[in-house]
């Protein structure tokens, strides 16, 4: 039966009441459906976009009676079927009525995909474009209740809807992303709370005792704005620092931004720090502030600095030198104030004679450098930095007291040299009450049993300074040969034009005697000073012909009493 003009008119004029009968979207397509299916055989109504450059189905949302979701998924397509969808969104045809959605392969992988809201079966589907001002907005889907369930009469009354349903569409997509924005901004609000309440009444361990100096310098920062460099290992708290940095601050009220350069693929460095606009590339379908513009006004830690891309350091020397960022996909500048602390474990000198790490942008960083002990050089703090372990490990776990810890056990604790520093002590304490909640904790034996890695009090030489010595030894005896020949037979270079080869010198040459190796080590450093004419670091120098790190090589001549001439 053809319904009449004033019949349709009617229909539209509910449904249209009920699009717009609440300010909540997502509650007036709840309402919408139930009115809807009073005149179409339907279990549920989705919205889905066509992405050409992905060649997908993004499935947007779901209504069904009495319930509203945000189904956010997405399904690839077969060539063909993608082919057939972009032919149909270039086109301009009306309502596609699919009598068995098995029998059509995307009405198919979209039943599929939505099994665990909707139960599959077989059904019919009815599905139109919904367009604004010829853009496209997402095809709109009735999923029937059986099988060829809609008729002729269900498609007129369908058209009815396209204009209506393509504004609350627009506006329920404008939602959508209002709402990611909303939550984008709770996040970062509760996580800028958070690190602010960490701050207020916190005292880092061992600032009167192993760290005492470090926090000698961090005070000197008092209510100054300087750029800080902090420098340490791995594991021995630099976020803290930077935390202590922040808490006297002037900025200590305004947002702090904390990123990890070491997590950030190197493709999305740019987009992570400086921000895109919509559109800029696949997949940007919003603006996004990157870090620097969040951090505005406030202080930004790059942590693991020297962990950056060449490229990337060139940027970042870009903003830092004008104050100023410019988002991906836009030729706007953007002014910043903003204050930067860095962090890092890497030796930047080092990296920087092997040009992975630009001079100009050193310099600007290391304007206050703070330099950050390891655990083993610091000792007299374990016994307290395991209490507080202890102590939160015990909290999160929903312990009654603390378990108990022998001496011996402390005592074994303070020989070990700490390689992973208060990050390690921090988790073997939270691997040891795991396993042992009611204690005592007998962490030593979870930590390694080769001698190697423990320090005994009566040795004079640090733990560093047996790091180094054995790195010394390791890579002189590649090189004894060759700079003992050069010494014993004068020559300018090792490479002197005219010197036979290696090879042309008979076994007869070297001398047969057997000499301790401190002594061949320390023959073997002032012949390298000789040819590099006392020159220790940079071309040419003692420690480039040794092929050891200049400052390694300084602390060697300092033990053995070497001195450069």
């Amino acid at each position: 039966m053809t319904h009449s003009l004033e019949d349709n008119m009617d229909f539209l004029t509910e449904a249209m009441t009920r699009l717009n009968g609440s300010l909540d979207m997502k509650e007036s397509l709840v309402h919408t459906f139930d009115f809807l299916e009073k005149h179409f055989p339907i279990d549920a109504i989705s919205l889905h976009q066509y992405s050409n450059d992905l060649k997908s189905l993004n499935l947007l949302f779901l209504v069904q009676s009495g319930r509203f979701d945000f189904v956010e998924m997405s399904v690839p397509l077969s060539e063909t079927d993608a082919r057939s969808l972009f032919l149909h969104n270039a086109g301009v045809s009306g309502v596609i009525n699919t009598p068995n959605n098995r029998k059509e392969s995307v009405a198919s992988l979209h039943s599929n995909a939505l099994r665990s809201l909707v139960p599959f079966k077989e059904r019919g589907y009815l599905v139109c474009i919904l367009r604004s001002e010829e853009k496209i907005l997402g095809h709109l889907c009735l999923m029937g209740k059986h099988l060829g369930c809609f008729t002729r009469e269900h498609e007129q009354k369908f058209e009815l809807l396209l204009t209506p349903f393509a504004l609350a569409m627009s506006n329920l997509l404008q939602y959508k992303r209002t709402l990611e924005f909303q939550s984008k901004l709770r996040e970062e609000r509760d996580e800028l709370e958070k690190n602010l309440e960490s701050l207020r009444g916190r005292h880092v361990i061992g600032e009167r005792g192993g760290l005492k100096s470090t926090m000698d310098v961090v005070r000197q920062l008092e209510d100054r704005e300087l750029p800080a460099l902090i420098l340490g290992e791995t594991g021995v708290g630099k976020e803290l620092i930077a935390d202590a940095i922040q808490a006297i601050s002037p900025r200590q009220n305004k947002p702090f931004i904390k990123v990890n350069c070491g997590a950030i693929p190197e493709s999305l460095v740019d987009s992570e720090l400086f921000g895109y606009e919509k559109g800029a590339f696949t997949g940007a379908s919003v603006s996004r502030p990157g870090r620097f513009e969040q951090a505005n006004g406030g202080t930004l830690f790059l942590d693991e600095i020297g962990e950056l891309p060449l490229k990337a350091q060139v940027r970042l020397l870009r903003v830092l030198q004008n104050n100023e960022v410019e988002r991906i996909g836009s030729t706007k500048t953007i002014d910043i104030d903003v204050r930067v602390i860095a962090a890092t474990n890497r030796n930047l000198e080092l990296m920087m004679q092997k040009g992975d790490f630009r001079e100009d942008l050193y310099y600007r960083l290391y304007v206050f450098p703070i330099h950050v002990p390891p655990l083993r050089e610091r000792t007299q703090d374990i016994p307290a930095l395991i209490y507080s372990f202890m102590k939160r490990v015990c909290d999160e776990l929903g312990l009654d007291g603390l378990p108990q810890l022998p001496s011996k056990t402390v005592d074994r604790l303070l020989k070990y040299s700490w390689p992973g520093n208060v990050r390690e002590l921090e988790n073997l304490v939270k691997r040891g009450i795991t396993l042992s909640p009611q204690g005592p904790l007998y962490l030593e034996e979870l930590l390694p049993q080769d001698e190697g890695w423990y320090i005994a009090p009566e040795e004079s030489q640090s733990y560093f300074e047996k790091t180094i010595d054995a790195r010394v030894e390791a890579v002189l005896e590649q090189h004894l040969p060759k700079l003992h020949l050069a010494s014993k037979l004068g020559l300018s270079s090792f490479e002197h034009e005219g010197a036979p080869d290696d090879n042309s010198f008979s076994s007869s040459v070297l001398p047969p005697v057997i000499r301790p190796l401190d002594d061949t080590i320390r023959e073997a450093i002032q012949a390298a000073l000789v040819q590099a004419q006392g020159k220790i670091s940079g071309a040419g120098g003692a420690a480039e012909l040794l092929q050891l790190n200049p400052n390694t090589l300084r602390s060697k001549m300092r033990k053995m009493g070497i001195r450069a001439h």
